[in-house]
C-alpha cells in the first residue's frame, strides 16, 4: 500500500488479511494527526524499539501524549526537534484464520516403539493481544513490518510448535480421538508460545489425519494393512501390536507384499527389547544368536544406526540402551 505525505497518517484500504501497516515515512512533525480506527493500534518505535501505543480515536502528536518516546527522544536528539525520525505501525485486532499442513513422524501407539511418517491439516484462529510484545518480538525475525512477512513468521512458528507437540501423541490416540488431541495441543505448549509473542491462538482445528506409508500398506497388502488401519481407527494399541508383530515376521521372511514398507517404517522390535515380543514365524527354528558382549554391542550400533536414520527418537534409544548395558553388566 502507498500513501501521499500529509501531516494525517491513517491506515486506508485495508485488506481482510492484514495484521499490520507500517506508515512509510519516518520523519514525523510534531502536530500531526493520527487516525486509528475501531479494531487498530497505532504504535510508535525508533530504532526498532516499541514505545507509545494509540488506542481508537484521533491523535494529535504531542510531547504529552507520547511520553515513553519523547524520553527517548530528547535523551539521543534534544527536546522540541521537528521531524523527529519514527516508524507508525498500525497493528489490527481482528480474529485471523491460518491453514496448516504438516509431515512429522508419530508412534503408532503407546504400547510400542513402532514409527511411521503422519500428514496433517486444519486451521488456526488468532489475534494480537499484546502489540508492543508482539511487534518486539518481530523485531529482527522479518525483513519489514508487512503483513505478508508478519503472516509467514506467524506460520512457520506454528507450524513449527504444531508438529513438535502431536510427535508426542501416538497415531492410535490421534486418529481416535482427533478433536481432543486438537484441543489438548491448543491449550499446551503452542498456545504458551503464541502468548510469548504477544498474540492469543483463540482455537485449532486438525480436519485431516492420515498415515501415507500405511494406507500404501493397506493397498499393497489388504490382509494386514486393511486390519491394522481399522485397528488404529479404534484405538486399539493391542490389536495394532499384534498385526505390527505378524507382519514384521512375514517381513523377516519376504512372504509379505507390503514387505519393503514395514521395514522403512518400523525398527526390528526384538533389538529393541520390545516388551512381549514373541514373533515366531513358521518353518526351521534359526540358530540362536550368540549371547555376551560381542552380540550386545552389535545390538548398540544397529540401535545407533535406526536413531541416525529417524526410525526412533532419542528417548527410545536411551531406553533400549539402558536395557542393553544392563544384560551386558548381568551376563
Amino acid at each position: 500500500m502507498s500513501t501521499r505525505k500529509t501531516n494525517v497518517i491513517e491506515w486506508t484500504g485495508v485488506a481482510p488479511d492484514d495484521v499490520i501497516w507500517g506508515y512509510p515515512y519516518e520523519d514525523i512533525r510534531w502536530g500531526s494527526v493520527v487516525v486509528v480506527h475501531e479494531y487498530e493500534w497505532a504504535v510508535f518505535l525508533r530504532d526498532g524499539k516499541a514505545y507509545d501505543v494509540f488506542q481508537a480515536g484521533r491523535h494529535v502528536i504531542t510531547t504529552q501524549n507520547l511520553p515513553l518516546l519523547t524520553r527517548a527522544f530528547n535523551f539521543l536528539a534534544g527536546y522540541g526537534e521537528t521531524p523527529f525520525k519514527a516508524n507508525v505501525i498500525f497493528v489490527s485486532q481482528k480474529q485471523f484464520k491460518g491453514r496448516f499442513g504438516t509431515n512429522t513422524r508419530v508412534k503408532l501407539g503407546p504400547g510400542t516403539l513402532y514409527m511411521t511418517e503422519a500428514q496433517t491439516y486444519g486451521e488456526y484462529f488468532y489475534r494480537v493481544e499484546d502489540p508492543l510484545l508482539f511487534l518486539t518480538q518481530l523485531a529482527g525475525a522479518t525483513r519489514t513490518y508487512s503483513s505478508p512477512d508478519v503472516t509467514n513468521f506467524i506460520r512457520s512458528f506454528f507450524q513449527e510448535s504444531f508438529m513438535q507437540e502431536l510427535a508426542k501423541y501416538p497415531a492410535t490416540e490421534v486418529y481416535a480421538n482427533l478433536e481432543n488431541v486438537s484441543s489438548k495441543i491448543k491449550t499446551g505448549t503452542v498456545c504458551e508460545g503464541f502468548k510469548q509473542r504477544g498474540l492469543e491462538l483463540l482455537d485449532l482445528k486438525m480436519a485431516g489425519f492420515s498415515l501415507p506409508l500405511l494406507e500404501k500398506l493397506e493397498k499393497e497388502d489388504p490382509t494386514y494393512g486393511l486390519p491394522l488401519i481399522v485397528a488404529i481407527q479404534g484405538g486399539d494399541n493391542n490389536k495394532v501390536l499384534e498385526i505390527t508383530r505378524t507382519v514384521e515376521s512375514m517381513r523377516a521372511l519376504g512372504k509379505s507384499p507390503g514387505a519393503g514398507i514395514f521395514g522403512a517404517i518400523w525398527a526390528i522390535p526384538a533389538m529393541l527389547g520390545q516388551p512381549g515380543y514373541q514373533a515366531q514365524p513358521p518353518g526351521p527354528t534359526p540358530p540362536a544368536v550368540p549371547s555376551g558382549e560381542k552380540s550386545a554391542i552389535n545390538r548398540l550400533k544397529e540401535l545407533k544406526d535406526m536413531l541416525d536414520a529417524g526410525l526412533i527418537t532419542n528417548a527410545d534409544f536411551e531406553e533400549a540402551k539402558k536395557k542393553i548395558l544392563a544384560q551386558m553388566a548381568g551376563s
